[in-house]
């Protein structure tokens, strides 16, 4: 059983679509379903692994994986009703009576199975031993076109989509999930502090860059994104930390960095400045910052995505930048970077107790440079609470 599935609100989705089995595709909802760990998705994305989960029996789901892959389960087993190996991949064992530890015992029994031919034949097997009436979610996002095609050949009518209930499931964190997402937050924030400590006249953004990923490795996470800027770069939203780039007194440094602990994401963006601010980094940073603290206000449950969205940018402009636009001022964050909801001027989901979002209400300006604060938040019964820790204020380093 997976131990970070949201079991009740997933029985209550499942119930209310009038789904009976859930097909999961993606590495992340694989790994939500069952706890599996794949490696092959990871490395190369065609690789095929599903879960098939029974919506009365969520805690023994089946999964379909190819040989090559099934050492990761020998080593970090996840709980499963089934398993059905595809593909060919050769391990040997050295004589009949080797003595072999457990998880090598593990691997054995595995590769002593008879696999099927391919992904989608085992997944068509499994499906075929439903009930005839059986109503099949069916994630199609992890799914190659031919192997979708074969089962709706197979199964028509049957099928619905599941990846949209997989995002509604996941919307809503559990505690164990929390934890993760508080823990990848703070490894991030440790890791721009130990930057900010290294931050001197001269320095590129790439050897800061390289001090926020090493001391996020140290903390037993992976780095997933680092975005450092200086001065007039930190305009680009995206910007690749260069070797170029050196820090000079006045210049703004903007960080949006993540990483992944324990497979949850972590989304923060902090500014600094070197020396002195500008009054005018100073009045666009106060902006911002007072955008993202009436998200804050805002944040709680009945309120909708749209209503957020609206009140940030309302507020950031009458803060002191009144042209601001933004297409979006956050979003949720789990396994994936970007969970839904997104907060912006469409988006009508109602925010509920357990959600976990990314809010930001970033500036970016050619000539001028970038500012931006991100924290990661929950939604609680009362409103929310900060995940993150450091200071949010304009950070001054001499």
């Amino acid at each position: 059983m997976s131990a970070v599935l949201n079991r009740g609100r997933a029985e209550a989705i499942l119930s209310e679509a009038g789904v009976d089995v859930l097909v999961a595709t993606t590495h992340q909802n694989v790994f939500y379903m069952t706890g599996y760990v794949g490696f092959g998705q990871r490395l190369m994305p065609g690789t095929q692994v599903y879960s098939v989960s029974r919506a009365d029996a969520l805690d023994e789901p089946v999964l379909i994986a190819p040989m090559g892959d099934l050492d990761v389960h020998a080593q970090l087993p996840a709980r499963l009703a089934g398993l059905r190996p595809y593909g060919r991949f050769f391990v040997e064992v050295e004589g009949e009576g080797a003595e072999l530890d457990p998880e090598q015992e593990r691997y054995r029994a595995i590769a002593l199975q008879d696999p099927a031919g391919s992904g989608v034949e085992a997944l068509l097997d499994e499906l075929a031993g439903l009930p005839s009436r059986a109503r099949i979610a069916l994630d199609e996002r992890g799914i190659a076109a031919a192997a979708r095609e074969a089962v709706l050949q197979r199964f028509g009518r049957r099928i619905v989509d599941g990846a949209g209930l997989l995002e509604r499931i996941r919307m809503v964190k559990t505690p164990e999930e929390i934890r993760r997402l508080t823990a990848a937050a703070l490894a991030v924030e440790e890791s721009y502090l130990a930057a900010l400590r290294s931050a001197r006249e001269g320095v590129s953004e790439a050897e800061l860059a390289r001090v926020f990923d090493c001391r996020t490795i140290e903390q037993g996470s992976q780095p997933h994104f680092t975005v450092i800027a200086f001065g007039e770069r930190s305009a680009f939203p995206n910007a690749l930390p260069s070797s170029w780039r050196r820090l000079r007194r006045g210049d703004p440094i903007r960080f949006d960095v993540g990483c992944r602990t324990e497979m949850y994401s972590s989304d923060i963006a902090r500014t600094a400045v070197f020396g002195e601010p500008s009054r005018r980094l100073r009045d666009c940073y106060d902006a911002v910052l007072l955008g993202e603290q009436r998200m804050l206000e805002v944040l709680r449950p009945g309120v909708t995505a749209r209503e957020v969205f609206e009140a940030a940018v309302r507020a950031t402009r009458e803060a002191g930048i009144p042209g601001y636009r933004r297409h979006h001022v956050g979003h949720g964050v789990g396994l994936d970077t970007y969970d839904p909801p997104l907060l912006d001027a469409t988006t009508e989901t109602v925010l509920e107790p357990g959600m976990v979002l990314e809010i930001e209400t970033p500036y970016y300006e050619l000539g001028f440079g970038g500012v931006q604060v991100e924290d990661t938040v929950l939604v609680t019964d009362a409103g929310c609470r900060l995940l993150t820790r450091t200071p949010r204020e304009l950070a001054i380093v001499s």
